[in-house]
């Protein structure tokens, strides 16, 4: 029988009782989706049900597989779920014809103490290595690509991106699906010279307007207040976004046969790269001829909005030069600098559960945009602090437990340290965050937390006595912290 104590779900009263809350909890579409994957693929064979044998009830209790074998269950016997709607049972029914080697399974038994440790090694995340970890959407793709040796658009952008840019991460601008679900449009690939099966096409100066164009979705997204997955969500509202946009980018550029500025300072280069926007006594040489009195890229009779020169309209050769491309032992300079990218569009200024960390987030775009982190160090690291613990209580307040009807909040809000509540976010992380990558982001950065995050602590508490460096921090949001901020944001 199915175990009544399973984590996923409220403790059940009967077996009936503990099905139907586990199909509440994980959802009866999910539930027929495993069945119908069951009735025509079969189980895996790498994976075992857990049994522990119950002396009190004489029956085998299932600790690792419930919803396997509730799925199993509800093919070989559909009407015993009588709390599912009629037409549910009947494509159930209709689903289990053919049905065949499921009435006996092999089973893996155990006692109680092995079953629990089972459970909590798959179902616990990375664990720092220990238990499985899950592929990102990044890594789920290149499977895909490799498994089928079809590549796709957005694994394409991914590899000629690292291949010109030095390793550069896309994915430091926008997450990978959104980056497939914008230049994976029609009319954006077409628009930008994309072809699949031509990967010539994947240039490095493509690559380049990919890279710009992405900066300039998060910095649209800001400046209209809305998320980018709510901006870019269609392929018409996609379109009527992003074509203008790579218009005036081809439009703006030099001739196609000489598409690059020659840069006279080598800052100016590290500037562009790091996505800051040119300051007006910065000396541009143009090769063709460009008029170097120029102020705006459009007309001055245009009745169009004057804008000074940014990155976003200039094809600059990024990998001139590999001492101006790295710094140090190799580390790339054409990352974003700090929270550059920081996406807080969806906040509200004025509203009071809002406003706070809307604040601290206009001042962390300040220190990005302006590169105040050397010079302000203390002050970065408050901020960075404050980020952290009210990003998270933010999204603690809009999200569920899974398999709950209560939010994350009612289990931090007594806690009044930041270590503590990532404590237990850690102990409770795949009941928290659903997404994978995101639960990687927050292992990889708060999983040894006395050595990542809590020196802030002593920045803030002894700041006398203790100062973190302005490398630690600038390297801090590259590590995934921008990603995962933004995720709890938005």
């Amino acid at each position: 029988m199915n175990y009544n104590e399973n984590p996923r779900h409220m403790i059940g009263s009967s077996e009936k009782d503990t099905l139907k809350k586990l199909f509440d909890a994980v959802g009866i579409q999910y539930m027929l989706n495993l069945a119908e994957d069951i009735q025509k693929n079969g189980l895996l064979g790498n994976q075992q049900i857990v049994v522990v044998y119950s002396p009190d009830i004489k029956k085998y209790i299932v600790y690792e597989g419930n919803r396997r074998i509730a799925a199993i269950k509800m093919l070989l016997n559909p009407t015993y779920f009588d709390f599912l709607d009629k037409p549910t049972v009947e494509k159930v029914k209709k689903m289990g014809i053919g049905l065949h080697d499921l009435d006996a399974l092999s089973c893996y038994v155990t006692n109680e103490d092995e079953a629990f440790f089972i459970m909590q090694r798959i179902h616990s995340g990375e664990d720092k290595g220990r238990g499985v970890k899950e592929w990102t959407s990044r890594e789920k793709e290149i499977f895909k690509v490799r498994h089928s040796n079809t590549k796709t658009l957005q694994y394409l952008i991914d590899y000629y991106i690292k291949k010109y840019f030095d390793g550069f991460d896309i994915t430091s601008i926008l997450p990978f699906t959104t980056i497939q679900r914008i230049f994976n449009n029609r009319e954006v690939k077409k628009k930008i010279g994309l072809n699949v099966m031509d990967e010539d096409s994947f240039t490095k100066e493509k690559m380049l307007l990919v890279i710009n164009a992405s900066k300039w979705v998060v910095e649209e997204a800001n400046s209209k207040g809305i998320a980018v997955t709510r901006l870019f969500n269609k392929a018409r509202s996609i379109e009527n976004e992003m074509i203008p946009w790579i218009e005036r980018y081809y439009n703006h550029r030099d001739t196609p046969n000489n598409s690059f500025f020659e840069v006279e300072d080598k800052s100016v280069l590290d500037n562009i790269q790091n996505g800051n926007n040119l300051d007006g006594d910065m000396t541009l040489n143009p090769i063709n001829g460009l008029n170097e009195s120029q102020e705006s890229f459009f007309d001055a009779n245009s009745a169009e909005k004057q804008l000074e020169p940014i990155d976003e309209f200039k094809i600059i050769e990024a990998i001139k030069d590999e001492s101006v491309q790295r710094e140090g032992n190799g580390g790339a300079k054409n990352l974003p600098y700090f929270f550059q990218g920081l996406n807080y569009g969806s906040l509200n200024p004025n509203d009071v559960d809002t406003h706070g960390i809307a604040a601290v987030c206009r001042e962390l775009q300040l220190f990005s945009d302006k590169r105040m982190v050397e010079k302000y160090p203390l002050s970065a690291a408050f901020l960075t602090r404050s980020i952290i613990e009210h990003s998270i209580i933010f999204y603690s307040k809009k999200h569920k437990i899974q398999g709950q009807n209560k939010y994350i909040w009612e289990n931090i809000r007594k806690i009044s340290k930041l270590n503590e509540i990532i404590k237990n976010y850690n102990k409770n992380l795949p009941n928290y965050i659903l997404e994978s990558e995101m639960r990687q982001y927050f292992t990889n950065l708060f999983g040894n937390y006395e050595t990542s995050i809590d020196p802030l602590n002593w920045v803030v508490h002894r700041p006398s006595a203790f100062q973190l460096d302005s490398k630690t921090l600038i390297d801090l949001p590259r590590k995934g912290l921008l990603a995962l901020t933004n995720f709890f944001m938005n």
